[in-house]
């Protein structure tokens, strides 16, 4: 019996031991303060404020794991640790961990082997960024300015040069400014004259039609491309060219009076007609185009257009004076003879008044 009762009592101690060890196993377990490291293994940052209270650690709750996984991790891709057991993360004070926080700032501002790109930071958190884009906007706009000055200057210099007919300087000058700035259409434009006065043609049209293409709307490129076309014999291009320049400056004498040169070399005499009168007005037109009409050997139709102007201004001697000759060429003497006397009324009058 009493053998019994000690093997009972010894076997009763042994159960109780077991108990005891598998509760605390259990609780080993599901304390949630060492588990979940690998649960925050994206985070990427320390927040020193994210660090939990005393009273969320006696909970058991994830924040303060979430808050401390991550930057182990981090400082061990950054700074080499790369043993597994190193990464395991062990309990410490609040205190401790704002000490790590900055440790862990200041480890990666101080790291001279691997430093990481700074973040871009938002205008309200931080003064740099801005002041350093206002400084590199006003070196780009000093440079700006620098070029530009640069440009016109030659451009002052390349006009002097080709009024004084010094065209050699001139296509020196203006060469520097266009490598300067390809795309400034005065440059090329006066590159066109240059060239053209220097007699290199190709070069000349070559330098006009970049003017154009850089300022399409720019009425005295047009102008100018336009007339050297004409002399080039390219008619249709130079008719197509001075029409844009003439919309764009409809009051241009000049662009008219080319245009209507070109249209009289094309023989399209009415269009003529109306730009000659565009650009000198109704008498000239007549005079205009009645020599361009004399040119092409249209003698009747120049005579038409003179006795028009005639009848405008009956006592003018250089209209007197070309419908004389066209008359004899014509066979109409008696007209001719006509025309005669008429001069010489207008010289008696004009020698009475002296």
């Amino acid at each position: 019996m009493k053998r019994t009762f000690a093997s009972s009592l010894v076997a009763g101690i042994l159960l109780l031991a077991l108990v005891q060890h598998h509760s605390v196993t259990s609780a080993r377990y599901f304390d949630r303060s060492t588990v979940a490291i690998e649960s925050v293994e994206d985070a990427v940052a320390l927040e020193t404020d994210a660090v939990p209270n005393s009273s969320a650690d006696k909970k058991g709750g994830n924040g303060f794991v979430h808050a401390l996984g991550a930057p182990f991790r981090a400082i061990g891709r950054l700074f080499g640790a790369g043993k597994k057991n190193d990464q395991k993360l062990s309990r410490i004070s609040d205190k401790d961990a704002k000490k790590f926080g900055t440790t862990l700032a200041t480890r990666i501002k101080d790291s001279e082997t691997q430093t990481p790109e700074p973040q871009p930071t938002s205008p309200a958190s931080s003064g740099e960024q801005p002041a350093a884009k206002e400084v590199s906007s006003k070196r780009a706009t000093a440079n700006q300015q620098a070029v530009i000055s640069a440009v016109n200057l030659s451009i002052a210099k390349a006009r002097t040069a080709i009024n004084t007919g010094d065209f050699e300087s001139a296509i020196g000058e203006l060469s520097r400014a266009a490598s300067l700035d390809a795309r400034n259409g005065e440059v090329q434009n006066l590159l066109g004259v240059a060239f053209e006065s220097r007699g290199m043609r190709p070069r000349a049209l070559e330098s006009f039609e970049k003017a154009v293409h850089l300022a399409k709307d720019n009425a005295q490129y047009l102008n100018n491309y336009g007339f050297l076309l004409y002399l080039n014999g390219d008619l249709e291009d130079a008719t197509k060219y001075l029409k844009r320049a003439a919309k764009f400056a409809p009051n241009d004498a000049r662009i008219w009076n080319n245009l209507g040169l070109t249209q009289s070399k094309r023989e399209k005499f009415d269009d003529a007609y109306a730009s000659f009168v565009r650009a000198v007005g109704e008498y000239n037109g007549h005079i205009n185009i009645a020599a361009q009409l004399q040119q092409h050997g249209n003698a009747k139709e120049a005579i038409e257009h003179l006795e028009r102007a005639q009848a405008m201004r009956p006592n003018s001697v250089d209209v007197l004076k070309q419908l004389v000759g066209l008359y004899e060429m014509t066979g109409r003497h008696t007209d001719a003879e006509t025309a005669r006397r008429s001069l010489v009324a207008l010289k008696t009058f004009a020698d009475a008044n002296k």
